[in-house]
């Protein structure tokens, strides 16, 4: 298997193959992050889209001895999905944000459980406890949410999510301590 920087590589050298391979290697994670930050399953599709068109554009800006390639995917990434959930709150009013968002979520946990066969009521509790954990999620403050979800989803180390968020290490520490709490404190009530 090809790395990243032979991928990226080739590609800046005009190879279509190579950059169609960095797409299918980093669509689910690009798809994970703007699902994560906006909440909207075609939003999050869009966003892929859009940052794959970005990423293919700037390709040959593109330095590893800057960034990693996924981290500099990501940033382009987390950009995308903050334009499109920002333009999302100012288009919509807030009761159809909350029906757009059940949405999402009720189209999600589909997705989730659709190979994960269970008894009625255990897919039952396990659905209830997901549309709390992602109600609770979106509660967040998007730096919060996209550093835990980096964390935790993603299994990014501190630089790799501080090198996205462009912010120090302690500062991503500290988001994700927030982040956390509130959480646990939202889940409780």
């Amino acid at each position: 298997m090809l790395s990243d920087e032979d991928l990226v590589s080739r590609a800046q050298e005009g190879s279509e193959a190579h950059f169609n391979l960095l797409v299918d290697r980093y669509t689910p994670l690009v798809y994970r992050v703007a699902l994560g930050i906006t909440g909207f399953h075609q939003e999050a599709q869009d966003i892929v889209q859009e940052t794959f068109v970005k990423v293919f554009r700037h390709l040959d800006g593109f330095s590893s001895s800057k960034a990693s390639f996924r981290t500099w995917l990501l940033t382009i990434a987390r950009n995308q999905s903050i334009n499109v959930f920002h333009s999302l709150k100012r288009r919509t009013l807030g009761f159809l944000n909350e029906q757009q968002s059940d949405a999402a979520a009720a189209h999600n946990e589909s997705n989730l459980f659709f190979n994960h066969p269970r008894n009625p009521e255990d897919l039952l509790s396990l659905k209830e406890e997901f549309a709390r954990v992602q109600a609770a999620l979106q509660k967040l403050p998007e730096r919060q949410r996209t550093a835990l979800l980096l964390k935790t989803q993603e299994d990014m180390s501190y630089e790799e999510v501080a090198a996205v968020l462009q912010v120090s290490v302690s500062s991503v520490e500290s988001l994700i301590f927030r982040a956390r709490r509130k959480l646990i404190y939202v889940l409780e009530d």
